[in-house]
């Protein structure tokens, strides 16, 4: 199926915010890491530690964060067609709810693109979320 322009700077969008929050996870698992190469087991994070993760939907002005505990968020990420956005964030076109709960929903895309490449800039998208920010 092909997508449009739009469509596929919408899905790279949202990529792109996934690897940043993907990043995060990454980050304090090699602090982790090194905290039990140094032996300091007690600096290691709580497994419950919530982490506010950035809304993976299409807007790039979107700035709300989603709190989950980063188990919850890679058991979500399992499948990479899967984005977490907050309620109404989704774009219908190029994603269907999969889960939908009271502080966020899991979408998963109608349509796959590659990977946008590493250190690729937003797209300007007609996707405007600040309404739904307040």
């Amino acid at each position: 199926m092909n997508i449009t322009s739009a469509e596929r700077h919408q899905i790279e969008n949202e990529m792109l915010f996934r690897r940043m929050n993907e990043k995060v996870g990454d980050d304090l698992g090699a602090l982790d890491a090194s905290y039990i190469e140094d032996k300091e087991i007690y600096m290691i994070r709580d497994a419950d530690l919530l982490i506010n993760f950035k809304c993976e939907c299409s807007d790039k002005s979107c700035s709300i964060r989603i709190p989950l505990k980063l188990s919850e968020y890679q058991d979500i990420h399992v499948n990479r067609d899967t984005f977490i956005v907050i309620p109404d964030h989704q774009v219908d076109p190029i994603e269907k709810v999969i889960n939908s709960g009271s502080k966020f929903n899991v979408v998963m895309k109608n349509n796959s693109t590659p990977a946008p490449a590493k250190g690729k800039q937003l797209h300007d998208t007609t996707i405007d979320n600040s309404r739904a920010d307040g």
